[in-house]
């Protein structure tokens, strides 16, 4: 893999995208092209950067008087059980050169001491997070659909063939303007002010960006003509992320949103897909805790695998120490909580 210097444009070079699925971690979804595209158009300054034979992009952000920030989402692409120190001494020595404090990255490593104690060896420490939370459940769709729906729990098997029985009924649908702003409708109602969610150009833009090469897709659940659930998954080679789901719930309607994912898989297998990231739970330590905000979230999908993988978090290598222990001090939630309140959306 060749990769540019830290010093390239904000447009991605020929076979970025490649260059991230053959990286040790398979190719994180936030790591394509696409979504540095998005993070541009966000005020971001994307870096597409070789660091130690990994593909990694970085956001890049001035933060006065600190100098700037580099941010890796969903990165660099690291191995299971791997020394990390060459990839993140690489990519510290490149941000170095354009005055970067510090890096701040999230490694899709599971968690376990080897891991953590491993990213410490390399000169990083955990820090404050970006994404809601670190712990998802995969799926393995390798197996026919009839052999995967009798590996889901009871209750999800009873909710797909209620769904059927009241007459709710699943589609691909093109990624255009009104089916975005059906979705993010539907995306509101789903929020009821239980969570954040940015604005709709924000959205239309992000889905739109990933299905150009089809790298998104939209599936609608429908009853009576009415969508009644919707999911937006990321596609990239064998792997799939149901990154953004809604639903409302339908008086005479059970199980809308589990016959989607059910369809979605089948969809899914037809394009060569063999993993599916259901995107979001709660720590597995935390799964039965009903007071946890993502418990209701946990349970459902759950009931497609038991098995939550959690990841090790947010890390910040510092590259200027005292620059980096000013902004973990107290400068970030300064700069967070102050584009929150003039911008409307999440600083990251």
């Amino acid at each position: 893999m060749t990769a540019p210097s830290a010093s390239s444009t904000t447009s991605a070079p020929d076979g970025w995208n490649a260059s991230v699925a053959a990286n040790p971690d398979g190719g994180a979804f936030f790591q394509l092209a696409e979504f540095a595209e998005i993070k541009a158009d966000a005020g971001w300054r994307p870096r597409f950067v070789d660091a130690g034979g990994v593909a990694v992009m970085v956001l890049e952000r001035i933060v006065p008087p600190l100098g700037r920030l580099w941010y890796v989402p969903q990165g660099p692409g690291l191995a299971e059980g791997s020394d990390p120190s060459g990839v993140l001494t690489a990519l510290a020595a490149q941000a170095k050169k354009r005055l970067v404090f510090a890096i701040k990255f999230e490694p899709q490593l599971v968690d376990s001491p080897e891991n953590r104690a491993a990213l410490e060896a390399a000169g990083a420490h955990r820090t404050t997070d970006v994404q809601p939370t670190f712990s998802t459940v995969w799926l393995d769709i390798r197996p026919d659909a009839e052999t995967l729906l009798k590996g889901f729990d009871s209750k999800a098997r009873y909710n797909i063939r209620r769904a059927v029985k009241d007459g709710v009924t699943t589609a691909e649908v093109p990624i255009d303007d009104a089916s975005c702003r059906t979705f993010y409708d539907l995306f509101v109602k789903t929020a009821e002010g239980r969570f954040v969610i940015r604005p709709y150009e924000y959205y239309r833009t992000f889905w739109q960006t990933y299905a150009r090469d089809g790298r998104g897709a939209f599936f609608f659940a429908y009853y009576e003509g009415e969508v009644i659930s919707a999911d937006f998954v990321m596609i990239n080679g064998h792997l799939a992320s149901r990154k953004d789901a809604a639903s409302v719930p339908v008086k005479k309607v059970r199980g809308a949103a589990a016959l989607l994912v059910l369809d979605t898989i089948k969809a899914l297998k037809e394009r060569g897909v063999t993993d599916y990231d259901l995107c979001g739970a709660p720590p597995s330590d935390r799964a039965k805790d009903e007071t946890h905000p993502l418990y209701g979230v946990g349970q459902f999908k759950t009931g497609f695998n038991k098995e939550i993988t959690d990841y090790v978090g947010t890390w910040l290598l510092p590259v200027m120490p005292l620059q980096a222990k000013a902004w973990e001090a107290g400068v970030e939630k300064a700069v967070r909580k102050a584009h929150f309140v003039v911008k409307k959306t999440p600083y990251f």
